[in-house]
């Protein structure tokens, strides 16, 4: 894996083995980073990447001017990989691994708890686990997870959008081949469909 652009362009980092997870293009990761960057979102934020996988996103938005980072993986081997890979790359004091199963009663919660809030938060789940991940935003806006002017970046099937984010609204939608990248803020009224 390589880091696209920033401080750490070209650097590249090991990904977990195997082909448990689905990494971001360097062609969507490039794009994302770019729209992020135009809208001011990068410099100085907090990011949590939740189904971090490879942590390539947190890992770029740090190399272009992120403050810190908490990156929320369930596996216990990918989450040693990106121990390791927070290594390698030289940001131990500004990332931080949290083994978490996000579909666990309260595991949100606890998060929100332990880390506060974030201002720029990425989700990248299993295609599959679409509106298991829209239920953990909505649990993570809930519990005061996101920064009142905070952005979320939803990876997705361009096929399968989710169905329900009670606490989203769509911002900007992006669509590489099958890919679908949406950003999304607070819904000012989660009561609306």
């Amino acid at each position: 894996m390589r880091i696209v652009g920033g401080a750490l362009g070209g650097r590249r980092f090991d990904g977990p083995p195997g082909e448990s997870t689905r990494p971001t293009s360097e062609r969507v990761r490039e794009a994302v980073a770019s729209a992020l960057g135009a809208r001011g979102r990068l410099d100085g934020a907090i990011v949590l990447d939740l189904y971090a996988g490879t942590g390539a996103l947190a890992f770029e938005a740090l190399s272009r001017g992120a403050q810190r980072a908490v990156l929320v993986e369930r596996d216990r081997l990918v989450a040693s990989a990106l121990e390791k890979s927070i290594a390698q790359l030289g940001l131990g004091g500004r990332a931080r691994v949290e083994r978490l199963d996000l579909h666990t009663n309260g595991a949100v919660e606890r998060l929100i708890e332990r880390r506060g809030a974030f201002d720029l938060v990425f989700a990248d789940p299993p295609y599959a686990a679409i509106e298991e991940a829209a239920l953990a935003l909505d649990r993570l806006v809930a519990s005061g997870g996101l920064e009142e002017d905070g952005l979320v970046v939803l990876e997705h099937a361009r096929k399968h959008p989710p169905n329900k984010l009670r606490s989203l609204a769509s911002v900007a939608l992006y669509e590489y081949g099958d890919t679908s990248i949406t950003f999304l803020s607070a819904n000012q009224d989660p009561s609306a469909p």
